[in-house]
């Protein structure tokens, strides 16, 4: 099949490059965001901030119901029934969120208050308790974001994630340093951030449906049960994942107090370009994948969803292998404490590549068995946090970030194995060996390189052991596509939509 004809491998690829330039933007805002926490505020307001903000993502996901990929279902039965305007069922789906993430924020903020002595810290508790307000508005945007995206215009979730956010926290943290108020100025950037993109939200919405339409709206009690009831399975899923992978900064932030918090988090920011690398492509992702399983059933998605993981693993390695090479220097350039978080670092990288690859296979069980998904989740979080524990006292951050790694390896051969036998999707092994060579190869090249002088956070060396390693990483990944003449663009993926997304 040709890429003019695979209309659905054209979607994912167009919103794969939409999203993907915003996360290039954000990257440059977020390694400035860094760069501004780390060398004004320090590690352990950092690590205060990190702790705070890995609570409240939770929250968010929990108190989002998992509309933002169950809106795209309701939006289009309501399409198909035509008995209410589209923008409608994105103000059921408000209430539902708005409503739902008020409670878990006051949740939080009652535990915080009630709570006989600081748990977390001081400085984490007063942060959560203002970040804490900022959750139902950061559940409305990532619901007003999925509508916009379900009108195929990607352009609204690039500025408000990429530029919006991102810029205004970066000013806000700045002002607030200069100002004086260096302990809530991590905080109240967050505020910012969120406002900022709440408002451009709205617009974009706005414009996307042509007005807000609240002439004749009326919410239906039935109508906003059946689909409470609906999204119960997924938001199951999706907080139990969400848990699981802040798992780790909880137990940091217990175990070790804010300062190493605040390193382990610095790590664990620097290798979140590697996991954005999948969100690029889940907001095109999520909806065919979806239809291609409701068409064609489980069996037949394997193939299309082996092909997008191998993508999505192609572009994460450069990632990984340019960490390698410049991860210590990077910190060091961050702030002088930061480079012994250098070994959590690479773990984490490492991890976040295995999920970002072989995670999307569990969108099969999300969609078919949520229930698993939930289980299997369930499972390793509860093994991760049993080897952090065992790890963290010979190994330090680097230990808890090494259990991480195990158990995302873990859980995917235990997910592909599940698959394989429920759902018949095998997908060789060769299938990924090109790719994971080139990577080995890359790493290290970039790891000889750097480490020829020693643990020293030099940027000249680390700038040549990335480019060395990335040089190695191109030549043998040449060899192997024209070895092996793969096909890089999924096929076999069903789409209703007949033109691509907008920017």
């Amino acid at each position: 099949m040709s890429l003019r004809d695979n209309k659905a491998g054209r979607l994912v690829l167009k919103g794969g490059a939409s999203s993907g330039l915003g996360f290039a933007i954000r990257f440059g805002a977020r390694f400035l965001f860094l760069f501004v926490a780390g060398r004004l505020y320090g590690a352990a307001l950092f690590g205060a901030f990190s702790i705070a903000n890995a609570i409240v993502e939770a929250a968010i996901i929990a108190g989002g119901l998992s509309t933002k990929w169950m809106l795209f279902k309701w939006l289009s039965r309501s399409r198909e029934e035509g008995d209410r305007p589209p923008l409608h069922i994105v103000y059921d789906a408000a209430l539902l969120v708005v409503g739902a993430s008020s409670l878990i924020a006051l949740a939080i903020v009652a535990a915080v208050i009630l709570a006989p002595e600081p748990v977390l810290g001081e400085n984490t508790e007063s942060a959560a308790l203002v970040m804490a307000a900022m959750i139902p508005l950061q559940a409305l945007i990532e619901l007003l974001l999925a509508a916009t995206r379900w009108t195929e215009t990607m352009r609204y979730e690039v500025v408000a994630k990429s530029v919006m956010q991102p810029y205004a926290t970066i000013i806000v943290a700045i002002l607030a340093y200069w100002i004086g108020w260096r302990e809530q100025g991590l905080f109240l950037s967050y505020v910012a951030g969120t406002l900022a993109s709440l408002v451009y939200s709205l617009a974009g919405a706005r414009r996307c449906f042509g007005g807000f339409q609240l002439h004749g709206y009326r919410p239906r009690r039935r109508d906003l049960a059946a689909k409470l009831r609906e999204v119960a399975p997924t938001t199951g899923t999706e907080l139990t994942d969400a848990l699981y992978t802040r798992l780790d900064i909880y137990v940091v932030g217990l175990l070790l107090g804010e300062q190493a918090a605040g390193l382990y988090g610095m790590a664990k920011q620097i290798s979140m370009p590697i996991r954005q690398v999948r969100q690029a492509f889940d907001g095109m992702l999520v909806p065919v994948i979806a239809r291609t399983l409701a068409e064609a059933g489980a069996t037949a998605s394997g193939g299309p969803i082996g092909a997008a993981a191998r993508l999505i693993l192609l572009i994460q390695l450069p990632f990984l292998v340019f960490l390698v090479g410049a991860g210590l220097p990077l910190l060091g350039l961050i702030g002088p404490a930061f480079p012994e978080a250098f070994g959590a670092l690479l773990c984490l990288a490492a991890a976040e590549a295995i999920q970002g690859t072989f995670g999307l296979s569990e969108l099969v069980l999300i969609f078919v068995h949520p229930r698993w998904a939930v289980a299997l989740t369930g499972a390793f979080a509860a093994l991760g946090l049993a080897g952090a524990l065992m790890l963290e006292r010979p190994l330090g951050l680097t230990g808890i970030a090494l259990a991480v790694l195990l158990g995302y390896a873990g859980r995917a051969a235990v997910r592909r194995r599940l698959i394989g036998r429920r759902f018949s999707i095998r997908i060789p092994v060769t299938f990924w060996a090109g790719p994971v060579l080139a990577g080995a190869a890359g790493g290290l090249a970039a790891w000889f390189i750097a480490w020829s002088g020693g643990r020293r956070p030099d940027i000249a060396l680390g700038a040549t052991a990335a480019v060395a390693g990335l040089a190695a990483f191109g030549l043998v990944l040449y060899f192997w596509m024209r070895l092996a003449k793969p096909r890089l663009v999924p096929e076999g993926f069903r789409s209703a939509a007949e033109g691509q997304p907008r920017l």
